[in-house]
């Protein structure tokens, strides 16, 4: 049992060591080979990613432009609808204040001129 305990915890060691980065001055140094093999493989992942949408897509290319096309038409109309009732509750909360304010000036003068 003890045997096994200690290669468990060199083995432990081992695996942590080849994890941790290495510093010098305080800044740890960058592996290139582990960045650029993690790109390609990111590359080649995105490669057969967009080969296989291509091969099993349900329409043909104009019929996916053409969806496409009218979705970003609904988007913008509906985007577009959206700005516009947002400026009109702004507009609509600008006047209550206005009229809120114009009422408590209008009172605070009824008052003042009631002393």
């Amino acid at each position: 049992m003890a045997g096994s305990r200690s290669s468990r915890t060199a083995s432990t060691t081992a695996r942590r060591a080849a994890v941790t980065p290495e510093f010098t001055d305080g800044a740890a140094e960058t592996n290139w080979q582990e960045v650029a093999l993690f790109g390609a493989g990111l590359a080649l992942g995105v490669i057969l990613g967009a080969g296989g949408a291509l091969l099993t897509a349900p329409r043909t290319g104009a019929e996916t432009r053409a969806a496409i096309g009218a979705r970003a038409a609904r988007l913008r109309r509906t985007t577009a609808r959206r700005g516009r009732n947002a400026w009109d509750d702004l507009r609509d909360e600008l006047r209550q204040a206005k009229r809120a304010l114009r009422d408590r000036k209008r009172r605070r003068h009824e008052e003042d001129s009631d002393l």
